[in-house]
């Protein structure tokens, strides 16, 4: 019995062991504000239960605005900006015309700064993932309209920290999109 409650013992200091190991190596090779982002990561996933929903970053649009007015804004946005808008998915529209069945309203609106897009791959492949940027304009299940994107923070902010450099780019990405969410969001341009 002493064998076993021994064993046990050391095996929880091991774990013990790793589990700060791993938390030092984390904490040295991240930027502090991570841990803010994987905080508010798990928070939205506790609230909603919904993990997508803990990745995004929404904006109502008020009644009074048309979803024509929307996407003038912010193409008029975009190109004051200065990044180039890529391309328009109207999925609603093409899924009401393959079934004839009317559909909630989903129009995605892509962005790309080409430059700092291929800089951002080339610091890691894995950031093709990201591109173009999008936003979406979603006709939620009780009829609200809202402006989806993804949460760039976990891009930028979510590991090691990236060079100074592609830091600046990818935070000026960000705010570009960040307003042309915002400002599209209530026709402000």
């Amino acid at each position: 019995m002493g064998k076993v409650v021994s064993l046990i013992k050391w095996l929880l200091v091991l774990i013990g062991a790793v589990t700060v190991y791993v938390v030092v190596l984390f904490w040295s090779n991240t930027q502090t504000k991570a841990l803010d982002v994987y905080w508010n990561m798990g928070k939205t996933l506790v609230d909603t239960g919904d993990m997508a929903m803990s990745t995004i970053v929404r904006t109502p649009v008020p009644d009074d605005v048309s979803n024509e007015d929307v996407e003038e804004a912010m193409s008029s946005i975009a190109t004051e900006l200065q990044i180039r808008e890529v391309g328009k998915l109207p999925l609603s529209e093409q899924v009401e015309l393959q079934t004839g069945e009317k559909q909630r309203f989903l129009k995605i609106f892509q962005y790309c700064s080409p430059r700092t897009a291929m800089k951002m791959v080339d610091y890691s492949d894995a950031f093709a993932a990201y591109l173009p940027c999008r936003i979406a304009l979603l006709e939620d299940k009780q009829g609200k309209r809202w402006l989806y994107s993804l949460n760039m923070d976990m891009m930028i902010y979510g590991g090691k920290p990236l060079p100074d450099d592609l830091y600046e780019l990818a935070v000026q990405v960000k705010d570009t999109i960040t307003q042309i969410q915002e400002k599209g969001a209530i026709a402000d341009f």
